[in-house]
Protein backbone atom coordinates (compact mmCIF):
# COMPACT_ATOMS: atom_id res chain seq x y z
CA UNK A 1 0.00 0.00 0.00
CA UNK A 2 1.27 3.49 -0.93
CA UNK A 3 0.73 6.20 1.15
CA UNK A 4 0.11 9.78 0.22
CA UNK A 5 0.16 13.12 1.87
CA UNK A 6 -1.75 16.31 0.54
CA UNK A 7 -2.16 19.78 2.22
CA UNK A 8 -4.43 22.53 1.89
CA UNK A 9 -6.86 25.57 2.69
CA UNK A 10 -10.57 26.45 3.76
CA UNK A 11 -10.85 29.47 2.50
CA UNK A 12 -13.49 31.85 3.33
CA UNK A 13 -14.60 35.44 3.18
CA UNK A 14 -17.70 37.84 4.63
CA UNK A 15 -19.91 39.00 1.87
CA UNK A 16 -21.54 41.15 4.15
CA UNK A 17 -23.36 39.13 6.77
CA UNK A 18 -22.53 36.16 5.22
CA UNK A 19 -20.23 33.56 5.22
CA UNK A 20 -19.07 31.79 2.12
CA UNK A 21 -16.28 29.63 1.57
CA UNK A 22 -14.45 29.20 -1.95
CA UNK A 23 -14.70 25.84 -3.50
CA UNK A 24 -13.38 25.04 -6.92
CA UNK A 25 -14.58 23.11 -9.81
CA UNK A 26 -13.19 20.07 -11.05
CA UNK A 27 -13.47 18.46 -14.77
CA UNK A 28 -14.73 15.17 -13.10
CA UNK A 29 -17.75 17.25 -12.05
CA UNK A 30 -17.84 17.64 -8.17
CA UNK A 31 -16.38 20.42 -5.89
CA UNK A 32 -13.01 20.85 -3.82
CA UNK A 33 -11.06 22.83 -1.43
CA UNK A 34 -7.81 24.07 -2.76
CA UNK A 35 -5.19 21.42 -1.59
CA UNK A 36 -2.36 19.24 -3.00
CA UNK A 37 0.72 16.82 -2.82
CA UNK A 38 3.55 17.84 -0.66
CA UNK A 39 6.60 18.30 -2.53
CA UNK A 40 10.51 17.79 -1.44
CA UNK A 41 11.74 20.02 1.12
CA UNK A 42 8.48 21.36 1.95
CA UNK A 43 6.46 21.39 5.54
CA UNK A 44 3.03 20.76 5.77
CA UNK A 45 2.21 24.73 5.91
CA UNK A 46 4.45 25.13 2.74
CA UNK A 47 2.63 23.09 0.83
CA UNK A 48 -0.73 24.16 1.55
CA UNK A 49 0.41 27.77 0.69
CA UNK A 50 1.84 27.10 -2.36
CA UNK A 51 -1.19 24.80 -3.50
CA UNK A 52 -3.50 27.16 -2.70
CA UNK A 53 -1.72 29.81 -4.57
CA UNK A 54 -1.42 27.41 -7.26
CA UNK A 55 -4.67 26.29 -7.54
CA UNK A 56 -6.49 29.44 -6.77
CA UNK A 57 -4.07 32.05 -7.65
CA UNK A 58 -4.62 33.43 -3.93
CA UNK A 59 -1.07 34.06 -1.91
CA UNK A 60 -0.95 33.91 1.56
CA UNK A 61 1.67 33.94 4.41
CA UNK A 62 1.69 31.60 7.39
CA UNK A 63 0.73 34.21 9.21
CA UNK A 64 -2.97 34.86 7.44
CA UNK A 65 -4.07 31.00 8.40
CA UNK A 66 -6.33 30.71 11.34
CA UNK A 67 -4.37 30.18 14.52
CA UNK A 68 -4.42 26.52 15.91
CA UNK A 69 -7.03 24.91 13.08
CA UNK A 70 -6.11 21.94 11.28
CA UNK A 71 -8.27 18.87 10.04
CA UNK A 72 -7.32 15.62 9.21
CA UNK A 73 -8.98 13.40 6.78
CA UNK A 74 -7.26 9.90 6.08
CA UNK A 75 -9.02 8.17 3.13
CA UNK A 76 -8.02 4.75 0.87
CA UNK A 77 -8.41 4.37 -2.81
CA UNK A 78 -7.11 2.44 -5.62
CA UNK A 79 -5.24 4.45 -8.61
CA UNK A 80 -4.18 1.42 -12.12
CA UNK A 81 -4.16 -1.50 -9.08
CA UNK A 82 -2.53 0.46 -6.30
CA UNK A 83 -4.22 0.90 -3.09
CA UNK A 84 -3.59 4.20 -1.82
CA UNK A 85 -4.02 5.36 1.40
CA UNK A 86 -4.18 9.15 1.66
CA UNK A 87 -3.37 11.75 4.61
CA UNK A 88 -4.57 15.34 4.61
CA UNK A 89 -4.42 17.85 6.50
CA UNK A 90 -6.47 21.16 6.03
CA UNK A 91 -5.95 24.64 7.30
CA UNK A 92 -8.26 27.66 7.35
CA UNK A 93 -8.21 31.27 6.00
CA UNK A 94 -10.16 34.32 5.44
CA UNK A 95 -9.46 36.22 2.61
CA UNK A 96 -11.21 39.16 1.33
CA UNK A 97 -14.08 38.44 -0.98
CA UNK A 98 -12.45 41.23 -3.80
CA UNK A 99 -9.95 38.80 -3.60
CA UNK A 100 -8.71 37.76 -7.45
CA UNK A 101 -9.00 34.33 -7.59
CA UNK A 102 -7.63 32.30 -10.53
CA UNK A 103 -7.75 28.51 -11.12
CA UNK A 104 -5.35 26.10 -12.27
CA UNK A 105 -5.40 24.38 -15.80
CA UNK A 106 -6.43 21.24 -13.82
CA UNK A 107 -9.78 22.69 -12.74
CA UNK A 108 -12.46 24.35 -15.03
CA UNK A 109 -13.92 27.09 -12.84
CA UNK A 110 -14.54 28.28 -9.01
CA UNK A 111 -17.98 29.27 -6.84
CA UNK A 112 -18.22 31.03 -3.84
CA UNK A 113 -20.96 29.04 -1.70
CA UNK A 114 -22.84 29.56 1.99
CA UNK A 115 -22.73 26.59 4.52
CA UNK A 116 -25.93 26.00 3.31
CA UNK A 117 -25.80 25.56 0.20
CA UNK A 118 -21.98 23.71 -0.16
CA UNK A 119 -23.26 21.13 2.38
CA UNK A 120 -25.91 20.64 -0.15
CA UNK A 121 -23.51 20.25 -3.34
CA UNK A 122 -20.42 18.65 -1.82
CA UNK A 123 -20.39 15.13 -3.13
CA UNK A 124 -18.21 13.95 -0.15
CA UNK A 125 -18.74 13.03 3.32
CA UNK A 126 -15.28 14.02 4.30
CA UNK A 127 -16.04 17.11 2.94
CA UNK A 128 -19.47 17.91 4.42
CA UNK A 129 -17.20 17.17 8.10
CA UNK A 130 -14.53 19.62 7.26
CA UNK A 131 -16.92 22.16 6.00
CA UNK A 132 -19.17 22.00 9.25
CA UNK A 133 -15.64 21.46 11.89
CA UNK A 134 -14.44 25.09 9.59
CA UNK A 135 -18.10 26.66 9.69
CA UNK A 136 -18.17 25.81 13.72
CA UNK A 137 -14.80 26.69 14.27
CA UNK A 138 -15.32 30.02 12.78
CA UNK A 139 -18.46 30.95 15.22
CA UNK A 140 -16.35 30.02 17.82
CA UNK A 141 -13.53 32.43 16.94
CA UNK A 142 -15.78 35.63 16.83
CA UNK A 143 -17.24 34.80 20.12
CA UNK A 144 -13.85 34.24 21.68
CA UNK A 145 -12.60 37.17 19.78
CA UNK A 146 -15.85 39.30 21.06
CA UNK A 147 -15.02 37.79 24.24
CA UNK A 148 -11.10 38.29 24.89
CA UNK A 149 -11.84 42.47 23.50
CA UNK A 150 -13.64 42.37 26.33
CA UNK A 151 -12.12 40.47 29.42
CA UNK A 152 -8.64 42.47 28.47
CA UNK A 153 -10.36 45.72 29.32
CA UNK A 154 -11.88 44.42 32.88
CA UNK A 155 -9.25 45.81 35.01
CA UNK A 156 -10.29 49.77 34.06
CA UNK A 157 -12.06 51.78 36.76
CA UNK A 158 -11.36 49.65 39.07
CA UNK A 159 -8.32 48.82 41.95
CA UNK A 160 -6.54 46.68 40.49
CA UNK A 161 -3.44 44.83 41.75
CA UNK A 162 -2.83 42.42 38.44
CA UNK A 163 -0.42 43.32 35.71
CA UNK A 164 -2.66 45.24 32.94
CA UNK A 165 -1.22 42.66 30.10
CA UNK A 166 -4.38 40.32 29.25
CA UNK A 167 -2.81 36.70 28.32
CA UNK A 168 -5.85 34.78 26.22
CA UNK A 169 -6.21 31.49 25.82
CA UNK A 170 -4.86 29.56 23.50
CA UNK A 171 -5.46 26.29 21.29
CA UNK A 172 -7.72 24.59 19.16
CA UNK A 173 -11.41 25.74 19.84
CA UNK A 174 -12.64 22.85 18.47
CA UNK A 175 -11.35 20.87 21.32
CA UNK A 176 -12.75 18.50 23.37
CA UNK A 177 -10.02 18.75 26.00
CA UNK A 178 -10.03 22.08 28.01
CA UNK A 179 -6.90 22.86 30.72
CA UNK A 180 -7.32 25.84 33.39
CA UNK A 181 -4.44 26.57 35.20
CA UNK A 182 -4.06 29.03 38.25
CA UNK A 183 -2.93 32.27 36.43
CA UNK A 184 -0.07 33.88 33.96
CA UNK A 185 3.59 33.75 35.38
CA UNK A 186 6.20 36.15 34.26
CA UNK A 187 7.23 34.31 30.97
CA UNK A 188 3.56 33.80 30.42
CA UNK A 189 3.04 38.19 31.26
CA UNK A 190 5.75 38.82 28.40
CA UNK A 191 5.40 36.74 25.74
CA UNK A 192 0.75 37.09 26.31
CA UNK A 193 0.83 33.45 26.00
CA UNK A 194 -0.19 30.57 28.69
CA UNK A 195 1.94 27.93 29.74
CA UNK A 196 4.85 29.25 27.87
CA UNK A 197 7.79 28.62 31.04
CA UNK A 198 9.04 25.73 32.57
CA UNK A 199 5.50 24.58 33.65
CA UNK A 200 4.41 25.08 30.19
CA UNK A 201 6.97 22.38 29.17
CA UNK A 202 6.39 20.04 31.58
CA UNK A 203 2.69 19.99 30.63
CA UNK A 204 3.44 19.19 26.87
CA UNK A 205 5.14 16.63 27.77
CA UNK A 206 2.94 14.65 29.91
CA UNK A 207 0.81 15.55 27.00
CA UNK A 208 2.36 14.10 24.74
CA UNK A 209 3.27 10.87 27.38
CA UNK A 210 -0.85 10.12 27.10
CA UNK A 211 -0.53 10.77 22.69
CA UNK A 212 -2.35 14.18 22.89
CA UNK A 213 -0.70 17.62 21.45
CA UNK A 214 -0.63 20.80 23.19
CA UNK A 215 -2.39 22.17 19.67
CA UNK A 216 -5.00 19.81 19.80
CA UNK A 217 -5.96 20.94 23.02
CA UNK A 218 -7.65 24.53 24.55
CA UNK A 219 -5.65 26.20 27.59
CA UNK A 220 -6.31 28.97 29.69
CA UNK A 221 -6.39 30.13 33.23
CA UNK A 222 -8.85 31.11 35.99
CA UNK A 223 -7.18 34.63 36.22
CA UNK A 224 -5.68 35.65 33.01
CA UNK A 225 -3.27 38.17 33.98
CA UNK A 226 0.10 38.06 36.24
CA UNK A 227 -0.32 38.39 40.06
CA UNK A 228 2.55 40.42 41.34
CA UNK A 229 5.59 38.19 42.54
CA UNK A 230 3.98 35.47 41.24
CA UNK A 231 1.52 35.05 43.89
CA UNK A 232 -1.70 32.93 43.96
CA UNK A 233 -4.87 35.48 43.13
CA UNK A 234 -7.37 36.30 45.39
CA UNK A 235 -10.99 35.39 46.34
CA UNK A 236 -11.60 38.32 44.78
CA UNK A 237 -9.99 38.43 41.39
CA UNK A 238 -10.98 34.91 40.74
CA UNK A 239 -14.69 36.22 41.55
CA UNK A 240 -14.10 38.93 39.06
CA UNK A 241 -12.09 36.37 36.37
CA UNK A 242 -14.49 33.68 36.62
CA UNK A 243 -17.60 34.91 34.45
CA UNK A 244 -14.92 34.88 31.62
CA UNK A 245 -13.35 31.67 31.88
CA UNK A 246 -17.16 29.96 32.13
CA UNK A 247 -17.95 31.83 28.81
CA UNK A 248 -14.77 30.52 27.31
CA UNK A 249 -15.75 26.90 28.39
CA UNK A 250 -19.33 27.61 27.16
CA UNK A 251 -17.60 28.68 23.78
CA UNK A 252 -15.25 25.54 23.22
CA UNK A 253 -17.71 23.28 25.00
CA UNK A 254 -15.08 20.71 25.85
CA UNK A 255 -16.07 17.16 26.90
CA UNK A 256 -13.33 17.12 29.56
CA UNK A 257 -11.90 19.99 31.86
CA UNK A 258 -8.36 19.48 33.51
CA UNK A 259 -8.33 21.48 36.36
CA UNK A 260 -4.46 22.10 37.30
CA UNK A 261 -3.83 23.02 40.69
CA UNK A 262 -6.27 23.86 43.65
CA UNK A 263 -7.06 27.03 42.68
CA UNK A 264 -8.76 25.87 39.84
CA UNK A 265 -9.78 22.81 41.65
CA UNK A 266 -11.82 24.86 43.81
CA UNK A 267 -12.70 27.58 41.45
CA UNK A 268 -14.60 24.66 39.74
CA UNK A 269 -15.28 21.86 42.11
CA UNK A 270 -16.25 21.13 45.94
CA UNK A 271 -12.89 19.66 46.45
CA UNK A 272 -11.29 19.54 49.64
CA UNK A 273 -7.78 18.79 49.30
CA UNK A 274 -6.08 18.66 45.90
CA UNK A 275 -3.50 16.40 47.21
CA UNK A 276 -6.56 13.70 48.49
CA UNK A 277 -8.36 14.67 45.68
CA UNK A 278 -6.23 14.47 42.50
CA UNK A 279 -7.36 11.79 40.06
CA UNK A 280 -10.85 12.77 40.29
CA UNK A 281 -13.39 12.89 38.08
CA UNK A 282 -16.53 15.42 38.93
CA UNK A 283 -19.81 15.47 37.11
CA UNK A 284 -18.20 13.41 34.19
CA UNK A 285 -16.43 16.27 32.81
CA UNK A 286 -14.16 18.44 35.57
CA UNK A 287 -10.94 16.25 36.03
CA UNK A 288 -8.50 17.17 38.98
CA UNK A 289 -4.77 16.98 39.18
CA UNK A 290 -1.60 19.00 40.29
CA UNK A 291 -0.14 22.13 38.58
CA UNK A 292 3.02 21.77 36.64
CA UNK A 293 4.93 23.92 38.80
CA UNK A 294 4.23 21.63 41.91
CA UNK A 295 5.74 18.46 40.16
CA UNK A 296 8.74 20.95 39.33
CA UNK A 297 9.37 21.81 43.12
CA UNK A 298 8.86 18.05 44.05
CA UNK A 299 9.60 14.93 42.28
CA UNK A 300 7.10 12.93 44.00
CA UNK A 301 4.43 15.57 42.64
CA UNK A 302 5.85 14.67 38.79
CA UNK A 303 4.97 11.02 39.85
CA UNK A 304 1.52 11.81 40.96
CA UNK A 305 0.52 13.79 37.40
CA UNK A 306 1.64 11.04 35.64
CA UNK A 307 0.04 8.76 37.10
CA UNK A 308 -3.19 11.19 36.62
CA UNK A 309 -2.58 12.02 33.37
CA UNK A 310 -2.64 8.15 32.92
CA UNK A 311 -5.93 7.99 34.44
CA UNK A 312 -7.02 10.96 32.16
CA UNK A 313 -5.68 9.00 29.11
CA UNK A 314 -8.16 6.26 30.08
CA UNK A 315 -11.36 8.56 30.68
CA UNK A 316 -10.65 10.84 27.57
CA UNK A 317 -10.86 7.39 25.47
CA UNK A 318 -13.95 6.44 27.35
CA UNK A 319 -15.72 9.70 26.84
CA UNK A 320 -14.49 10.92 23.56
Amino acid sequence: MREEFSYGIVLYSRFGETCKYLLLKRSEGWLDFPKGHIEKGENMVDAALRETREEAGVSLSPENLVPDFHYDITYYFTYRGTKIIKHVRMFLAEISPATNVKISSEHCGFIWLDYETAMQKLNFKNQRDLLEYARTYIEKLNNIEKLNSEYKEIYKNRKWDLSTNFVPGEGNLNASIFLVGQAPGKNEDIMKRPFVGRSGKLLESLLEEIKINREDVYITSVVQFFPPKNRAPTDEEIAICKPKLLKQIEIINPKIIVLLGSIAAKTMVPIQSIMKEHGALFDNKYFVTLHPAAALRNPENLKIMRSDFQLLRKIATGIL
